[in-house]
C-alpha cells in the first residue's frame, strides 16, 4: 500500500507543535508495518538545503493557481526519504511557517503541487493521508479525480480551519461557490475517513462547544470518523538514554531521577529542599489553561510547600503575570519565558508532577513524555488527556484528572496528588507504572492501516480488493 503524507512541520526538521512529532513518528511505524509511505512538506526559507544534504529531484515544474501558473521545484533527503517542496515566493523566502498573511493561498498551492510531483514522478499512492487544515485543499482537489486514492484527513485540531473570504473559491477551481470558503470543512465533507488524535476528543469535536461551528457536519458523518491516540517516539523520549540529563534512570531505579530534581531546582535558582515540585512546560495561552495556573500560584504558595517551574511562551498578559509571581516569590516560583528544548527535558524529569490544565487538548504529548518520565500529571478530563492518563483513585493510577474547567477543581485535583506525594512507596509505584505506559507509534499504526483499508474500500481502489 503507498500512502502519501501531506504535512506543514515535522521533526526534525521544523517543529512548531504536535503535528511536528507526528509527522516525524508515525512515517517510521507505518513502514514497519509493512506501507510504502511518502512524506511532503514545503521547502521553507529556513530549511537549508545544503546544510542538510537534500537533492534536487525535478526541477522547475508549473502549477495552475486560478488563473496563472506557479513554478515549483522538488527536493528530497535521502536519508530520510522526505520530499520538500520549494516555491521561492511562498515558501523559499518565508522563515515563519505559519502566520504569513497568505496562508492559504500558501498552502493551497502546495496541495496542488504535491499532487502534481507525485504524477511527474510517477509515484502513485493508494491513500493520500492530509493533516490539519494547510493539507484540508488536497482532499477537496483530488475528490473528483478519476481512479482518485482513498482519502483520509486528520483534524489535530478544529479550531484552525483555513477560513478564506468568499473571492478564495477560485483556488481550488470552484468558479461558482458562495458564501466564504473553509478549507477544514471542505476535507471534511470529501475525504472517506476522517480521523482525529484521540478518541475522547474525536466524540468532543461532534459538540457544540468543541465543534467550531462544524459539530453538525460532523455529526452527519459520525460513521466516518474515528478517533487514534497519537503515539510517542520512545526512542527520542528515554530518561534511561537521554543526555540532556544530568542523571538517567528508568522504572525501578528512580535514583536518578532524584538527581534531576536537585539539579533542576538549581538551575532554576530555588532552593534544593524534598518538597514537591510543579512543572509546565506549554505555550502560555487560554487554550492551555494557564490562566488558571495563575489564578491557582497565590492558593498554592500559601496552603502548601511546594514549588513551580514553568517554561513556556505565548500571551503577553499571561507572561506578565507568571514574571511578576516569580520575582514576587524567588524562592518558590521560576519561570523562563521561551523555549529551551533541554531545559524542556530537565523539567520532565525533575519535577514530581506535570500540570496540563487544558481547556481543551486534542491528544497532547506533554502529558506522555511526563509519564515516560516518571512525572504524574495533574490534568483536566479533556480530549487525549482522558484517553492517557489512569487517576490514580485507581489502583493502577499514574495521574490524577479534574472536570471542571475551574482553579477550584484544578487545585482539588492537585491537593490530591501532593496528599499522595507524602506516601514515597506508593509514589514511587505511581511513577513506574507512568514509565511503563504503551505510548508506542506501531499501536497507532496499526490503526491507521485499517482506517486506510477502509478509505480505500469506500473509494472503490484496486488496492481494497
Amino acid at each position: 500500500m503507498k500512502v502519501l503524507l501531506l504535512v506543514t512541520e515535522a521533526v526534525p526538521y521544523v517543529k512548531v507543535g504536535g503535528l511536528g512529532d507526528v509527522a516525524g513518528a508515525l512515517p517510521q511505524a507505518l513502514r514497519r508495518a509493512g506501507a510504502e509511505v511518502r512524506v511532503i512538506m514545503p521547502r521553507y526559507g529556513l530549511l537549508d538545503p545544503q546544510a542538510l544534504g537534500l537533492r534536487q529531484v525535478r526541477g522547475n515544474f508549473p502549477v495552475t493557481m486560478d488563473w496563472r501558473r506557479e513554478e515549483c521545484q522538488l527536493w528530497e533527503d535521502p536519508r530520510t526519504g522526505m520530499w520538500f517542496l520549494e516555491n521561492q515566493y511562498f515558501f523559499g523566502s518565508r522563515h515563519l511557517v505559519y502566520g504569513n498573511g497568505d496562508e492559504v493561498e500558501q498552502f493551497v498551492l502546495f496541495c496542488r503541487a504535491a499532487l502534481e510531483a507525485c504524477q511527474l514522478e510517477g509515484w502513485v499512492p493508494d491513500v493520500v493521508h492530509g493533516h490539519d487544515w494547510p493539507a484540508a485543499a488536497a482532499i477537496r482537489l483530488h475528490w473528483a479525480a478519476p481512479g482518485r486514492a482513498g482519502l483520509v484527513f486528520t483534524v489535530h485540531n478544529l479550531a484552525h480551519q483555513g477560513a478564506q473570504r468568499p473571492d478564495g473559491w477560485p483556488l481550488l477551481g470552484v468558479y461558482d461557490g458562495r458564501g466564504a470558503m473553509n478549507l477544514m470543512q471542505q476535507a471534511l465533507f470529501c475525504a472517506d475517513l476522517i480521523t482525529t488524535v484521540s478518541p475522547t476528543y474525536a466524540r468532543e469535536i461532534q459538540t457544540p462547544e468543541l465543534g467550531f461551528g462544524l459539530d453538525g457536519q460532523l455529526r452527519e458523518r459520525a460513521d466516518r470518523l474515528v478517533g487514534i491516540l497519537n503515539g510517542l517516539d520512545l526512542e527520542s523520549w528515554d530518561p534511561s538514554t537521554d543526555q540532556a540529563l544530568p542523571a538517567r534512570y528508568g522504572p525501578g531505579e528512580l535514583s536518578g531521577k532524584r538527581i534531576c530534581k536537585q539539579a533542576l531546582q538549581r538551575e532554576m535558582g530555588l532552593p534544593v529542599e524534598e518538597v514537591p515540585l510543579i512543572g509546565v512546560v506549554s505555550r502560555l495561552d487560554f487554550q492551555k489553561g494557564i490562566d488558571l495556573l495563575v489564578g491557582g500560584l497565590e492558593e498554592i504558595l500559601e496552603t502548601t510547600s511546594a514549588q513551580v517551574v514553568v517554561l513556556g511562551s505565548g500571551e503577553q498578559g499571561l507572561e506578565d503575570a507568571l514574571r511578576r509571581a516569580s520575582a514576587a516569590n524567588p524562592t518558590r516560583i521560576a519561570a523562563w519565558l521561551g523555549f529551551s528544548a533541554p531545559l524542556s527535558r530537565r523539567i520532565y524529569a525533575g519535577a514530581d508532577l506535570f500540570l496540563m490544565p487544558s481547556l481543551f487538548e486534542p491528544c497532547g504529548l506533554s502529558q506522555m513524555i511526563a509519564m515516560r518520565y516518571g512525572t504524574l500529571p495533574v490534568a483536566r478530563a479533556t480530549g487525549g488527556l482522558v484517553d492517557t492518563i489512569v487517576d490514580c483513585a485507581r489502583p493502577e493510577g499514574f495521574g490524577y484528572l479534574f472536570g471542571p474547567y475551574q482553579r477550584e477543581a484544578m487545585l482539588e485535583a492537585l491537593g490530591r496528588a501532593l496528599v499522595d506525594y507524602t506516601d514515597s512507596e506508593s509514589w514511587d509505584a505511581a511513577r513506574n507504572r507512568a514509565m511503563l505506559a504503551d505510548f508506542s507509534w506501531d499501536r497507532a499504526a496499526r490503526s491507521y492501516l485499517e482506517v486506510y483499508s477502509r478509505a480505500l474500500a469506500y473509494a472503490g481502489h484496486p488496492a481494497a480488493s
